[in-house]
């Protein structure tokens, strides 16, 4: 399956970027969901003159710079935010992506390119790709570790949970399953063996996963 299209997903506090780390690590090619929306709402960015256009002033600092923190406790406050938000990044943050891999491919790259998107099922983008990795843990243990994470009170951590689809429903939805419930060493040991069957895929063999 040559020019097979992968992505890494998983929820908040699942442990996705851990687990793309050891991926790029291993030599795979990481574009990262998040680096491209920072490039996106550069100032004069087409994306940020998007949103200057829907967001108060005080969204932007005097360099005209996005507020990040303010736009995200707006996203877990509004619903019509987080919607209007995302309508515009989205697709825009997906074009860049997709312009990147092209030119990877056409450079003639061998190794293996993963599109890391936190919230790629909430984008209904996962048709556009052959091979959905999800980076699971239980609900309860995503709770605990953004609690610790980012010193918030239970409600807080199940209010950010609630901005996107439950991890359960995630995991029906994904191909691929990696549990990072556990230690570092029993998601290396998953990590390393979808690292090989990928690689198999890539190469055209077919495998088991």
């Amino acid at each position: 399956m040559k020019g097979c299209r992968i992505a890494i997903t998983g929820g908040i506090a699942t442990g996705k970027s851990t687990v793309a780390n050891m991926f790029a690590e291993l030599g795979a090619v990481i574009l990262d969901a998040d680096q491209f929306a920072r490039q996106a709402v550069q100032p004069g960015a087409p994306c940020w003159k998007e949103l200057r256009e829907i967001l108060p002033d005080d969204f932007f600092d005097p360099g005209g710079h996005l507020e990040r923190r303010k736009l995200r406790e707006c996203i877990i406050k509004s619903n019509e935010c987080r919607d209007q938000v995302n309508s515009i990044l989205h697709p825009c943050v997906m074009h860049a992506m997709e312009q990147e891999r092209q030119q990877r491919v056409r450079s003639g790259t061998h190794n293996l390119i993963i599109f890391d998107i936190p919230l790629l099922f909430e984008a209904a983008s996962a048709h556009r790709f052959d091979i959905v990795v999800l980076v699971y843990a239980p609900r309860e243990t995503q709770i605990q570790r953004l609690q610790n994470r980012d010193d918030i009170s239970r409600q807080q951590a199940e209010s950010t949970l609630a901005m996107q689809l439950p991890i359960e429903a995630k995991k029906q939805m994904a191909h691929i399953i990696i549990d990072n419930t556990f230690g570092l060493e029993h998601t290396k040991k998953q990590v390393l063996k979808v690292w090989r069957e990928l690689q198999k895929r890539t190469e055209g063999r077919q495998v088991t996963l």
